[in-house]
């Protein structure tokens, strides 16, 4: 296995990186497009409000280990307990045939309308808007997410594209928020204390607690000092580096979080570098609790994604032998 060339110097570099002021105009930015779009449907969906939504920095932004590879990445949480119910209902077979049905004919129709000439995109929107009924019985969180994507592109530029799926938004605009810049944006259920994520694959909504993540961070902080958020961005820059993705903030903050205080001491980032993967790599991972629910480890929490392989995958290049 070829070996990651970890320098003094790069070590250095990395942890001495800041760009807040990317950071907050852009947060500053994605807030004013939220809040306009929300107040645009307010008018429209009666189970949103401005009141009723919040919209929460996850991922690094909320540990201030951002780094050149990271997203902007939200949840953007509704309290509403109707809107949860229409989310989390387990259809009937005879409903999931007759929503099936209804798919495939609506595609069917699609396809006829491309053949027909375009009509110019503000009167696609106001047909939609004056044709479809709102049913709040049956509106979920996924159409929403839909109806955001609609919306939102009033207050982007028109070289901005607005991708969704499912309840995921994705916004990738030069012109707005600059190069190689991604914002994401999760819509969810929230209930006062949870952000709520519904999972197709287990039917069943995953609680996302950002409170129990935020206090075990700051008490963190507060005990082990500032070199933890430099490591966690040493870290998340060689994650990213060799895996080509970002790593899970709450599986790699709960490492970091389960990793003595004394450790982080230190003038010489790059020497409380090396102390700490030296005992991670003596240590095992497998008790390790997450921040996310101190009741669960990190291998059993949902919300810890499948990090596990892409840091063994990371330590192992750090080590290896050329």
């Amino acid at each position: 296995m070829a070996k990651l060339n970890v320098s003094k110097e790069l070590v250095s570099n990395i942890a001495s990186q800041s760009n807040l002021k990317f950071i907050n105009s852009t947060n500053k930015f994605v807030s004013f497009i939220v809040g306009s779009t929300i107040k645009d449907l307010s008018e429209k969906v009666s189970l949103i409000t401005k009141d009723n939504v919040i919209l929460q920095p996850a991922n690094e932004l909320l540990s201030g280990a951002f780094i050149d590879g990271s997203s902007f990445v939200y949840l953007l949480g509704i309290k509403n307990a109707q809107l949860e119910i229409n989310t989390g209902r387990k259809p009937t077979i005879w409903q999931s045939f007759k929503e099936r049905l209804k798919y495939a004919w609506e595609n069917r129709k699609r396809v006829i309308k491309k053949k027909k000439k375009r009509r110019k995109k503000d009167e696609e929107i106001q047909l939609t808007e004056n044709n479809t009924k709102f049913d709040p019985s049956k509106y979920t969180v996924n159409q929403l997410a839909e109806d955001i994507q609609k919306y939102i592109i009033r207050y982007l530029s028109e070289t901005s594209l607005v991708y969704v799926k499912d309840n995921v938004i994705q916004i990738i605009g030069k012109d707005d928020f600059g190069s190689n810049t991604k914002i994401v944006l999760y819509v969810v259920n929230y209930d006062g204390e949870n952000y709520k994520y519904y999972s197709k694959s287990k039917k069943d909504f995953i609680k996302i607690n950002i409170d129990s993540r935020y206090n075990a961070l700051k008490d963190k902080i507060k005990a082990a000092g500032d070199n933890f958020i430099k490591i966690l961005k040493i870290m998340n820059t060689l994650y990213f580096n060799v895996n080509g993705d970002m790593a899970n903030q709450v599986f790699m903050e709960s490492v970091l979080c389960a990793i003595p205080n004394d450790l982080f001491q230190g003038d010489d980032i790059y020497k409380v570098f090396i102390k700490i993967l030296n005992y991670i790599t003596i240590k095992s991972l497998k008790d390790v609790k997450s921040i996310n629910n101190p009741n669960e480890t990190i291998f059993k929490d949902d919300v810890c994604g499948n990090t596990a392989l892409g840091f063994n995958k990371m330590i192992s290049k750090v080590f290896a032998h050329e």
